[in-house]
């Protein structure tokens, strides 16, 4: 949970890859911690194209930042075997100081949970010696820490044990064939057991046994025990001798999750069965970790940096519950709202690789030609080779900058860049649709705007109709008010604007005073002077 995410915003451009990329970099160098570079939804062509022209690999794909199991699960636990005792159980509970403790097999597939709360419901139902006992001698042996003096240790004892608080005539006339009996140094009353038949003696405190008893009950075939424990010790630790799985939680869904499970599930999965912990489990049902209550209790947010924007709507689902480390943009402030304090490097440039291309040579980090060729794309990408409005001196001069560090001629790598933005064949109305998408809000009116930059648009645009209903469904989808689609001729500079219904229609003309509603065709427009920044 300590590595820290850097991302940019859904849909995402060349810029919201190349700038999570680059200062996850930057960011790693200057502060030693776990960064990564994460992106959310589909590449766009120009990126993958630019990426694999770089040998670059693309950030992590994610859905969304909630903390996962994953995330805070321990991963070194103690765990127990099936036929482990209850007292073994104790011990390790109350040596790690957990309480719950998941039981496995061989194969390290779970079987079952021992928790604390079982055990202590166990010892309380137990207010003396079960009425017959059903376990391996090898087993008492290794429990009360005894030699075998009669019997064999492969044998397994089923009856009731006595503990012999009792006199001879008393021993003769309680002890039924087969049963056992707690003893000590009483040899009248050892041998009044052998002789009503008892099964099995345990001898406390180190008893002597008489030479004649011991061929007695060897001739018997009686198993014999002797133990260093007292008689009241040897009664508890056969009570605790119970093995585990009579009293764990079998259920196993009722106390498994998955590493990928959310955090915030997972919590309430605790709250509601009241659990100490639940084991986390593979897809093979093998355990992998364990979460504990403990561990909410100390966890912390996630921590991320977000690149390339800064509104709520364009972010990873639950951004609102984590730990934002900073904001790297160009775009206009969103109304992100933070309970820490953070750092915020917005600046009116037209890509928000400039900003962090600007980092490196302020810093001296040092770059990679990799990296300097993926924000130069990205600069390149984001003014349309400086066509765009928003071209400021500066990305020119950090481009140059770039130009010199990566290797890649400007012209070039523009070139090549616009021509793998539409992918072969041409693509449906719906991808169009969602390129680049946006979601913003002005005053009471809600609406997206998606984009695509490409030469000739006219040529090789789907229908417009067609493109109108997918608009449509996207604002619906989204519950928004309109929707907008930006198609943008990179070589004529100036685009073709649609919207999915009249609302939007007008809303078109009054922001660009009084355009035609059937296409809205923007002449002389550049990219970039469409959007809100």
């Amino acid at each position: 949970m300590d590595t820290v995410l850097v991302i940019g915003h859904r849909n995402p451009d060349t810029d919201a890859i190349c700038s999570a990329l680059a200062y996850a970099h930057f960011y790693r160098w200057q502060t030693g911690r776990a960064t990564v570079a994460c992106h959310l939804d589909d590449l766009a062509p120009e990126t993958i194209w630019l990426l694999d022209h770089l040998g670059l690999k693309a950030p992590m794909a994610v859905s969304d930042v909630y903390l996962r199991v994953s995330d805070v699960m321990d991963t070194e636990m103690p765990t127990l075997r099936s036929g482990q005792t209850l007292r073994e159980a104790g011990l390790l509970m109350h040596q790690q100081e957990i309480r719950a403790v998941p039981v496995i097999d061989y194969g390290r597939r779970l079987i079952g949970m021992v928790e604390r709360d079982a055990l202590a419901s166990h010892y309380l139902d137990q207010l003396q010696l079960p009425e017959a006992i059903d376990l391996p001698v090898s087993l008492l042996l290794r429990m009360l820490g005894a030699e075998l003096l009669s019997g064999s240790s492969s044998a397994v004892f089923r009856n009731h044990i006595w503990i012999a608080t009792m006199t001879e005539a008393t021993a003769r006339a309680t002890i039924s064939e087969g049963e056992g009996l707690i003893v000590g140094d009483q040899p009248d009353v050892q041998r009044a057991a052998l002789e009503a038949g008892a099964g099995c003696l345990i001898i406390t405190d180190n008893a002597p046994l008489d030479d004649a008893l011991a061929s007695d009950a060897a001739r018997r075939g009686v198993i014999v025990l002797r133990t260093p424990h007292s008689p009241f010790a040897a009664a508890l630790l056969l009570q605790q001798s119970t093995p585990i799985d009579r009293v764990m939680t079998r259920e196993i869904s009722a106390v498994t999750v998955r590493p990928a499970t959310p955090l915030g599930e997972a919590k309430e999965q605790l709250r509601k069965r009241n659990l100490a912990a639940l084991a986390v489990v593979d897809d093979h049902e093998r355990l992998v970790g364990v979460l504990r209550r403990r561990m909410l209790a100390d966890q912390t947010s996630r921590q991320i940096i977000l690149t390339d924007h800064n509104h709520p709507d364009q972010a990873a689902p639950g951004v609102t519950e984590s730990q934002i480390l900073a904001i790297i943009d160009h775009h206009n402030l969103g109304g992100i709202q933070t309970l820490h304090p953070l750092v915020v490097h917005c600046d009116t440039v037209g890509s928000t690789c400039t900003l962090i291309a600007e980092l490196y040579r302020q810093t001296g980090a040092p770059l990679p030609t990799s990296l300097a060729g993926a924000m130069l794309g990205a600069i390149l990408s984001d003014t349309v080779q400086f066509r765009s409005p928003t071209t400021t001196p500066r990305d020119r001069t950090i481009a140059t900058w770039l130009e010199e560090r990566s290797g890649e001629l400007i012209d070039n790598l523009a070139r090549r860049m616009f021509r793998a933005r539409l992918p072969e064949p041409t693509p449906p109305a719906n991808w169009w649709a969602a390129r680049d998408r946006k979601i913003f809000s002005f005053g009471s009116v809600r609406f997206s705007i998606s984009q695509v930059e490409v030469a000739d648009v006219a040529e090789v645009m789907p229908p417009a109709d067609d493109l109108r209903r997918e608009l449509q469904v996207a604002a619906a989808a989204d519950g928004l008010d309109t929707a907008f689609l930006l198609l943008t001729d990179i070589l004529e500079q100036n685009s073709l604007v649609l919207a999915a219904n009249a609302e939007g229609e007008a809303l078109a003309q009054r922001a660009f005073n009084g355009i035609p509603t059937d296409r809205c065709f923007l002449r002389d427009m550049t990219p970039g002077s469409n959007k809100p920044r």
